[in-house]
């Protein structure tokens, strides 16, 4: 018994022995120690963190203080939700600065609201345009959050949406396509290098640098995001971690520290920050959102300085801001603390010059011509950058962003639906609601059912005659309070049609809106058909728990509903 006893403990120690040696063997470098100090106006923070108030595991007190002992000013929570739970007021805890935001679900993937500062009248949710027309409407700022993850439930669907900025990295979807066995080893050696075993995991996001590069696009500034839960998720969890509680955690690593310690966001103020909370996030998000501000891969070298700049004459143009036109300008970057590191200068993803500590390359006016030019920096050695810097855009004029599909009435016939037509509500057997018609007025008073989203709606119903092709659906439009409904029509054919539709925002202020039916999308299956010019069964102004709360009650009025008249043997 003994022997055998022995014997079970000399196999553990020697296989103890073996993956101690095989730790030690594979380890990454330690991070370098610069000496540098960044200026007090230079704050290094860290973004895309959640706390317990969804799946994260730490409250947003302990948070503050794992970031300042890793070493940084400001850390920007992002909590799953809808944007009807009120933000936080940024405040300085334990020398930090924290600043809430939201991560919001919508129909093409995970957006990250910056900088709301009163809660959303209404929940947040549907197709990405009309979420982002939402975040802009509130004062906030729209960040693409994971585009290209490889769990298929968090990967951006969207294309060419309005947003303000863009994770050109996410720490949490460099893990998801490693395979087991690497994943094993990176968790044993990060009980002795936990920050560097997380960046060892780290590959160039080629696609997902291409799309924040790609010329012609609006300038977006981009982030590294750690997107930090200190939670390792059950295998039941699912891909798509957007609950707003967190899921069966199989251990609570990387702490929130390591993830701190392993990428930074680097932001440029104008001024050192005052310790005024509301003031200095303020100025905090301004500074983003200008593109004054860099990624840092703090696990591979710490501290890190970058200077970015573009000289054109007697202009001296900072990063994230535009060259003058036609003028020659010399771009200029170089990073303070190391001589051995790489530079490369980019001009839409293309390299146009590399240096030593630093980089010059003089270049023509760009004229017309829309260019980003950025920076990435690269230790000996290493595949992945050190520092990634935002760019200086050259050819790009103030570009507003592009209105939503609503406007005047086009010229041309139309069928008006407010005389002659027998209007009705639909309804789930929950929710009430009745038609008020008062003059001109086409009223919807409705009351959504109670208790939880189950499917509860209120619709204003109008039959439509079948035999003519229809353009476009028009109407003046107001409710009782800030809120979204979903305007859709229902085209002939089997089980009650096909339905499209489009979410519009309605409040007291009467509102004219044309929705064009090539602008629509589909209602639940999905379809490659589009409805340019149809045949309609009924139109549809419905209110739903996509964008109410159950038990929301209100009205809505219309005036001057009207369809407009096409041809429809030219659309499909």
């Amino acid at each position: 018994m003994r022997s055998g006893i022995r014997t079970v403990l000399i196999a553990t120690a020697a296989a103890l022995a073996v993956v101690a040696v095989f730790v030690l063997a594979t380890l990454p470098p330690a991070t370098v120690r610069l000496a540098v100090s960044l200026p007090p106006h230079v704050l290094a923070g860290g973004y895309h963190v959640h706390s317990n108030r969804s799946d994260g595991t730490g409250t947003i007190e302990e948070i503050a203080r794992a970031a300042a002992r890793a070493g940084l000013q400001f850390v920007i929570l992002t909590d799953h939700g809808d944007g009807t739970r009120p933000p936080l007021a940024p405040a300085w805890i334990d020398g930090v600065l924290v600043v809430d935001a939201v991560e919001l679900s919508t129909a093409a993937g995970h957006l990250v609201a910056l900088g709301l500062s009163a809660p959303a009248p209404y929940p947040l949710a549907g197709e990405s345009r009309d979420v982002i027309e939402d975040v802009h409407r509130l004062g906030g700022l729209a960040v693409i959050a994971h585009p290209d993850s490889s769990a298929p439930g968090l990967r951006w669907r969207g294309n060419n949406a309005p947003v303000d900025g863009f994770e050109w990295l996410n720490a949490d979807s460099e893990w998801r396509d490693e395979r087991p066995m690497r994943l094993i080893g990176t968790a044993l050696r990060s009980f002795v290098r936990p920050s560097e075993a997380v960046v060892a995991l780290f590959s160039r996001p080629e696609r997902t640098l291409q799309r924040w590069d790609r010329p012609g696009q609006r300038p977006r500034f981009g982030l590294a995001a750690l997107d930090a839960h200190a939670r390792i998720p059950g295998w039941d969890d699912g891909d798509d971690a957007a609950g707003e509680e967190a899921g069966t955690t199989v251990l609570a690593r990387p702490s929130y520290e390591q993830m701190f310690r392993a990428v930074a966001q680097v932001v440029v103020l104008d001024a050192p920050p005052t310790g005024d909370g509301p003031a200095d996030a303020a100025r905090l998000l301004g500074a983003i959102r200008a593109g004054r501000t860099y990624s840092v891969t703090r696990g591979l070298a710490w501290p890190a300085e970058l200077t970015f700049v573009a000289v054109a004459g007697e202009s001296v143009v900072a990063m994230g801001g535009q060259v003058p036109a036609g003028d020659p300008v010399t771009y200029r970057a170089s990073v303070s603390g190391v001589d051995d590191v790489e530079l490369r200068l980019l001009r839409n993803a293309e390299p146009i010059g590399h240096g030593r500590g630093a980089v010059a390359v003089d270049q023509p006016g760009d004229g017309a011509d829309r260019a980003a030019y950025r920076v990435e920096a690269y230790l000996p050695g290493r595949e992945f950058p050190w520092i990634v810097s935002n760019p200086i855009y050259a050819g790009f004029a103030a570009t507003p962003l592009p209105p939503v599909a609503e406007g005047p009435t086009e010229a041309g016939e139309r069928l008006s639906l407010m005389e002659g037509v027998e209007w009705r509500v639909e309804r789930d057997p929950s929710s009430a609601g009745r038609i008020d018609r008062e003059g001109g007025d086409l009223g919807l008073v409705f009351q959504l059912g109670p208790g939880v989203p189950s499917g509860q709606f209120v619709a204003l119903v109008a039959p439509v005659d079948e035999s003519a092709g229809y353009r476009h659906v028009e109407f003046v439009g107001r409710a009782s309070r800030p809120m979204r409904i979903s305007v859709q029509v229902r085209l002939p054919g089997r089980q009650g049609g096909q339905r499209w539709g489009r979410s519009v925002y309605l409040d007291p202020t009467p509102r004219l809106v044309r929705l064009p039916l090539e602008d629509l999308r589909p209602i639940g299956p999905a379809t490659s058909q589009r409805p340019i010019v149809a045949r309609i069964q009924s139109v549809l102004f419905v209110i739903d728990t996509l964008n109410a709360r159950p038990g929301a009650d209100g009205t809505v009025t219309l005036t001057d509903v009207a369809l407009g008249l096409g041809d429809v043997g030219g659309g499909g």
